[in-house]
């Protein structure tokens, strides 16, 4: 019984960091959008083009995915 809860407990940091992993590849392109809609940096459409778009979405997307992954509660 002692082994169960001790697996549930570094489970539960293993998916902590993996939530904060996900922010972390989130993170960047979150502060580039922002900066770009400020002036501070050229925005992402300026960078990547209109089709371009797609690769800091997706990279964005499976942040935020491994994220909520990380982030879900199981209690």
């Amino acid at each position: 019984m002692k082994k169960v809860i001790n697996l549930f407990n570094e489970t539960k940091k293993v998916r902590l960091l993996i939530g904060w992993i996900g922010l972390l590849i989130t993170a960047p392109f979150i502060l580039w959008g922002m900066a770009g809609l400020l002036g501070i940096v050229p925005s992402m459409l300026k960078v990547f083009g209109l089709p371009g778009l797609r690769i800091p979405a997706g990279i964005t997307i499976f942040g935020l995915l491994i994220a909520a992954i990380g982030f879900w509660d199981y209690d």
